[in-house]
């Protein structure tokens, strides 16, 4: 038997079933009640970017096999899932590197997804990358600017557009990894990759009045690009953390770790507490007040969550 076993990766998800890539094509495998044996607190055993032993099965119309086993992940995109926070559910497995995407039209008003996702990846250890797209609507001084407190904490940050095709040098930046793309709806992602690869020819929304994109990606998906992949996600709305204590939240912002060391309490939220040396920072202008009033909103949800869960 395991001479006939192939090695293929999940580009896809639908229903029940797992779209398996291999160097003999494509194939649709079930996911079977006997993969989530022991993983009840995980929404689904099997995720985009997992690699797989498949064993294809003979006299199917089209190509099909039966999952013979999961190989283990080097990293995991997760988060909890929308509608029970007691699940975990992972959007991706061996990811290298998150590419958080904004829109230079609404940058400010999309800090805070920005902020939870930045945090997002230095929690499961990725490679965090910002890309500001549509920067032909808006002035670069102006958007170095909004952006200082992030260029001051080194991470790296590239201006594009899209519809212009101008990169920053994104594909180089890609090469060679599996990289995330993550971000609300109608900042651009899907018109991203069209430049990257023009044969993705990936479907490309409109922005509402109030500007608020269309979910023109509904299913995550593993695409190649060169030497590397990229996994497209749907706009991201809400990204709630999995099992993090309040007290933790501020461990994810590395531009608090210098003001940390001067908390007088080892497990300060850097709220209310005394002697604070992250609020002190703050007040003395060392981090940016809008990043910190950023942070408080998300630790209030990181504590609505932890009391739900209590109950």
């Amino acid at each position: 038997m395991s001479e006939n076993l192939l090695s293929g990766v999940v580009v896809r998800l639908h229903g029940h079933h797992a779209y398996v890539r291999t160097d003999q094509g494509e194939y649709l495998c079930p996911v079977r009640g006997r993969l989530k044996k022991g993983r009840r607190r995980e929404r689904s055993p099997i995720a985009v970017g997992d690699r797989l032993r498949i064993a294809p099965l003979a006299g199917a119309q089209q190509p099909e096999a039966s999952i013979e086993g999961l190989l283990p992940r080097r990293t995991e995109l997760y988060r909890a899932d929308p509608h029970d926070p007691r699940v975990r559910q992972v959007l991706a497995a061996n990811v290298d590197l998150l590419a958080v995407v904004a829109g230079a039209d609404l940058l400010e008003a999309q800090l805070a997804t920005v902020d939870r996702l930045l945090a997002t990846a230095h929690l499961q250890r990725f490679e965090p990358l910002l890309i500001v797209n549509k920067c032909d609507l808006r002035p670069r001084a102006e958007l170095e600017q909004a952006l200082a407190p992030y260029h001051a904490m080194h991470l790296r940050v590239l201006y594009t557009c899209a519809a212009r095709g101008e990169l920053d040098g994104l594909p180089q930046v890609l090469a060679g990894k599996c990289a995330v793309f993550a971000g609300m709806s109608g900042v651009g992602k899907s018109s991203l990759l069209n430049v990257l690869d023009p044969a993705l020819s990936l479907r490309v929304g409109d922005v509402d009045r109030d500007g608020e994109g269309r979910h023109t990606t509904t299913h995550v998906s593993l695409l190649p690009l060169g030497t590397g992949w990229l996994v497209d996600t749907p706009g991201v709305r809400e990204f709630a953390f999995y099992d993090l204590k309040p007290n933790e939240l501020s461990l994810l912002y590395p531009d608090f770790a210098a003001a940390r060391e001067r908390c007088r309490f080892s497990t300060c939220t850097h709220r209310n507490e005394p002697h604070c040396g992250v609020k002190a920072a703050v007040e003395a202008g060392q981090i940016d007040q809008g990043r910190y009033e950023r942070y408080l909103g998300i630790l209030r949800d990181c504590w609505n969550t932890e009391q739900k869960l209590a109950y």
